[in-house]
């Protein structure tokens, strides 16, 4: 009996000394580092405003684009052209098949007329001659071969020309073919072109933004589909659509008590959730009155957003501020005598002192934001772990 107990006795005091020098290594209450940011934040609905121009047809017909699907084109350019009756579409694809070719003639493109290749190709051998005659020092030679390449380089310049001008006849033969009077379509302001409606023209017009409330955004739908605009149109119908795609607004109605503060001419960053999360810094552009406990807040978004062209409902976090650093529970924080606060780091079972800058508290969820001071010794971000506590 008596052995037993001294084999009890020793297993506890072995098991004492086994945690205590455990509890020495590595603290009993410590966590992992974590890196985080907190946002200052509200998740609304926003409406998107776009500024666009949309041709309406003042008669019967069938319209023409000349300008691409999703191309930009400048303020008063050529855009198309509206056909006071029915026009075949064997003689819309000849037309679009000319403007084709002329475009890639005014851009310089290869077209099967001139045989670039070959220019190109005397071209080459001629600057190889001229590397040749550098190593020889023949001058005239150098001088002869560029006045050669300078001219090859001209004739396929005019060459370009007249195939413009060869085109330009081809195009109006093929409009005098069609035989009803048009007009041609210009653009009311620069952007990109559009031919979808998505039925918020007439809901969302810039011009009236003023007017809109609290309540009005609650009687625009969720969403609406695009619609391709057909060619053929009657008197009414949308021709097509010029949108800025350099600036948009969003409209949000959001709870009064949560915008406190909130100012025209202030920054926040709005989160598209329902555009694979992207993100536009945007500028308050008006903040309304309280209406029944929401304010109608308008952010002007100056910045290219491809996806403004395809929702005008998105999901977002309207972001007024977000914090990031090292997450530290408000137990960890240690104060000097001097006023000097700092968490204490484990790295390797050593205990370091880590001072910091306080970047935010978050009181209600007990927890500090910090980055590492830039004059400390040991850094956060060195270390494995931090103590919690006193030991």
């Amino acid at each position: 009996m008596k052995k037993f107990f001294v084999a009890v006795l020793c297993i506890a005091v072995a098991a004492i000394a086994g945690y205590g020098i455990k509890y020495a290594l590595t603290p009993v209450n410590t966590q992992k580092i974590e890196y985080t940011t907190h946002e200052t934040a509200v998740e609304t609905k926003g409406y998107i405003v776009l500024d666009e121009w949309l041709m309406i047809s003042r008669s019967a017909g069938t319209f023409y684009h000349s300008a691409q699907e999703g191309g930009r084109v400048a303020k008063d350019s050529v855009i198309g052209e509206l056909f006071y009756g029915e026009v075949s579409d064997d003689s819309l694809r000849e037309l679009a098949a000319v403007d084709e070719r002329l475009k890639n003639a005014s851009d310089g493109s290869v077209t099967e007329e001139l045989d670039s290749s070959d220019v190109e190709n005397s071209i080459y051998r001629r600057e190889n001659n001229i590397i040749e005659a550098s190593g020889d020092n023949d001058i005239l030679a150098i001088s002869k071969y560029k006045q050669d390449i300078n001219s090859l380089r001209k004739d396929n310049r005019l060459s370009a020309e007249g195939e413009s001008e060869e085109l330009s006849s081809e195009r109006d033969s093929i409009l005098g073919s069609i035989g009803v009077s048009r007009e041609q379509i210009k653009a009311q302001m620069s952007g990109v072109l559009t031919l979808y409606t998505d039925g918020y023209e007439d809901l969302l017009r810039l011009s009236d933004m003023g007017n809109y409330t609290v309540e009005y955004l609650d009687t625009l739908p969720d969403e609406t589909a695009a619609e391709k605009i057909s060619s053929a149109v009657d008197v009414g119908d949308p021709v097509c659509r010029v949108v800025n795609n350099h600036m948009f607004y969003v409209m949000m109605a959001v709870p009064t008590d949560k915008i406190d503060g909130c100012e025209a001419g202030g920054s926040v960053t709005l989160r598209f959730k329902n555009m694979a999360g992207e993100t536009r810094e945007g500028i308050i552009h008006s903040v309304s009155e309280d209406q029944g406990g929401r304010t109608l807040l308008v952010v002007q978004c100056p910045d290219y957003l491809e996806n403004a062209f395809s929702y005008r409902v998105a999901d977002v976090d309207l972001i007024f501020a977000s914090y990031s650093g090292y997450k530290i529970p408000v137990q960890a924080i240690r104060t000097e005598e001097n006023g000097r606060q700092k968490v204490i780091g484990v790295k390797n079972n050593v205990e370091r002192d880590c001072y910091f800058d306080l970047v935010y508290t978050y009181t209600d969820g007990g927890y500090a934001i910090v980055r590492p001071s830039e004059d400390s010794e040991y850094k956060l971000s060195d270390m494995d772990r931090i103590v919690v506590g006193e030991r």
